[in-house]
């Protein structure tokens, strides 16, 4: 079965490969693929000096396959490690849907004299919130007044 070497580049943690130049490649398909283990061990050897020179990280043998789309890992792991996360991990730019206005900023947060106010539970229709504001306020006037 063929086989590539693997490893991570000690400057980023990018997954790289020994490329057919004998330098290191982030794409599996620009792989030097070796035919045979002996090859293979051969070729780790190489590669462990570049990890004893701080380029790599833990270089390793992996299995390939080659098909139609080209080459892919055999393993699970390798799999992922050549193709990326199988997950979306990015944080997204707009949280927001295109064309929509930014939300706008917090200014409760930045007023040492805002109160938070609470609607009556039973109160639940709709209403403007600056009359509900001034219901408050006017219920604690008549507090205070008592």
């Amino acid at each position: 079965m063929p086989k590539v070497i693997s490893a991570n580049r000690l400057a980023d943690g990018i997954v790289v490969y020994v490329g057919r130049d004998g330098s290191w490649s982030e794409r599996l398909s620009q792989a030097k693929i070796f035919a045979s283990k002996a090859e293979a061990e051969a070729g780790l050897l190489v590669a462990q000096n570049d990890a004893k020179r701080n380029l790599v990280v833990e270089p390793v043998v992996v299995e390939v396959a080659e098909d139609a789309s080209g080459l892919r890992a055999i393993t699970l792991r390798e799999e992922i490690r050549a193709r990326g996360p199988t997950i979306d991990f990015l944080p997204r730019t707009h949280a927001f849907a295109h064309g929509a206005d930014a939300p706008q900023e917090n200014t409760a947060k930045r007023d040492p004299n805002a109160v938070l106010r609470f609607p009556r539970l039973a109160d639940t229709r709709e209403h403007d919130p600056r009359e509900h504001e001034l219901m408050v306020a006017a219920d604690f006037r008549e507090e205070i007044a008592r």
